[in-house]
């Protein structure tokens, strides 16, 4: 099965543009329908709308106070399982991955949860804190991008606003520990040679001259590999001393 290791904010990021995707695909096939007869479809089936996040019953969560791992003598129980849940699981279904093996989606929820949870154990020991007000203020950029819609995602993904706020400080407080503790410098040399990588597997297509703008992106593009690596190599660190107990 694929690992992957992403924030919520990628998360919802990445649904937010799905659910916005299938909106404008909708408006167009409605569009498209009043300019056609119904006599003229095509045989068959007339072709789904794709959907952006798959369906969840209430037997794949768990009870609040359940038990569900122990890290480092750390208890995470269910409330934060079901949390993660069905965001690991609309992350497997967007890339095309099997959703309906649910041990197997346990599985990674599990090895998320670990993974969150040795991280914000080493923040905190580095003194990184999350106040209400930062959680607030991602919050409402979320709502202020598109509340409806921002809605309609957490809704999808069988999570309250509450729940999301919560699963938030953790992201928050991971991106202050990768900033303080990651090395996210750039050189000319790393986003030169990313911009020869893309004009070489463009071939004999334009990408643009390398300006400010371009550079920008390269370099964006850049910290979050280094990020990905690097974050990828401290959990592995970590997880080779720590104590990791499954309790379900």
């Amino acid at each position: 099965m694929k690992k992957f290791t992403l924030t919520i904010m990628m998360i919802i990021t990445m649904l937010l543009a799905a659910c916005g995707n299938d909106d404008n695909n909708a408006e167009k096939k409605e569009g498209d329908q009043q300019q056609e007869n119904a006599g003229e479809q095509q045989e068959g089936a007339p072709e789904q709308q794709e959907q952006a996040t798959p369906e969840f019953e209430d037997d794949e969560f768990l009870d609040e106070k359940e038990p569900v791992v122990s890290v480092n003598g750390e208890e995470v129980q269910g409330d934060a399982y079901n949390r993660a849940y069905p965001l690991v699981k609309s992350v497997m279904f967007q890339s095309g991955q099997d959703v309906e093996d649910t041990e197997a989606l346990q599985d990674e929820t599990i090895q998320f949860l670990v993974e969150q949870e040795l991280i914000m154990q080493e923040a905190t020991e580095a003194g990184v804190e999350v106040t209400d007000e930062e959680v607030q203020t991602e919050l409402d950029a979320m709502k202020e991008a598109g509340e409806e819609q921002f809605q309609t995602t957490l809704d999808q993904l069988h999570l309250s606003e509450e729940q999301y706020a919560e699963q938030l400080e953790f992201d928050l407080a991971t991106a202050k520990y990768m900033e303080n503790e990651f090395d996210m410098e750039v050189t000319d040399e790393e986003v030169e040679e990313m911009y020869d990588q893309m004009a070489e597997q463009a071939g004999d297509q334009e990408i643009g001259e390398l300006n400010d703008e371009t550079r920008a992106q390269l370099e964006g593009m850049i910290v979050q590999n280094k990020q990905r690596e690097q974050y990828a190599e401290k959990v592995n660190e970590l997880k080779e001393s720590a104590e990791i107990e499954e309790l379900i």
